[in-house]
């Protein structure tokens, strides 16, 4: 009879080992996700982005779309641009498509864009022959305005609860569900 009872607490203890055991496997893979509504606001809170180029230019970009692109792990996004050129202040409004790709910031416990490129750019009432330095404006407005831009930053008391628990901020996926944030385990 007391083996019988060794027995049945030993298996309870091994099956409840094995228990802990996936429990603790799954929470070293929790994610949090961004859609791409999410992406948008987030977007839309951190801009407009505004920038002074050549000191010719005031460019202000704004209003953005997201499109989650997770065969290629990046999104794209639209956005309405407001070029004022400083000396006639003549403004040419217009629509810039980018592609980019999203990085954890550890030091700045953010978020960021990253390996921005342009799909089009456009500007209204510009004549054909200029198009083709539009592109390049267009080029200039990501790389100084959109490159390494922030989208979130994390709160430093959701990162010091974070910690509680063993986790941290790391890999940064586009996924079909939205963008995932792996909360990979200390030390890993």
């Amino acid at each position: 009879m007391k083996t019988i009872q060794r027995f049945r607490a030993f298996f309870l203890l091994a099956l409840a080992s094995v228990f802990l055991a996936a429990c603790s496997t799954l929470d070293s893979q929790r994610t949090m996700v961004f859609t791409d509504a999410d992406m948008a606001r987030l977007l839309e809170q951190h801009g407009p982005f505004q920038r002074r180029l050549l000191e010719v230019l005031d460019v202000r970009v704004q209003r953005p779309s997201v499109k989650l692109l997770s065969a290629t792990n990046r999104l794209a996004s639209a956005f309405d641009v407001a070029a004022t050129e400083r000396m006639s202040r003549t403004t040419l409004n217009g629509r810039l498509e980018v592609e980019y790709a999203l990085r954890y910031d550890d030091a700045e416990q953010a978020i960021r864009m990253t390996q921005v490129r342009v799909d089009d750019f456009q500007l209204n009432n510009v004549a054909p022959e200029k198009k083709a330095g539009m592109q390049r404006l267009g080029t200039l407005i990501a790389e100084y305005m959109l490159e390494d831009a922030v989208l979130y930053r994390f709160k430093p008391a959701d990162l010091k609860n974070a910690e509680g628990r063993g986790v941290r901020p790391g890999a940064v996926t586009v996924t079909s569900r939205g963008v995932e944030v792996t909360l990979a385990p200390i030390g890993r």
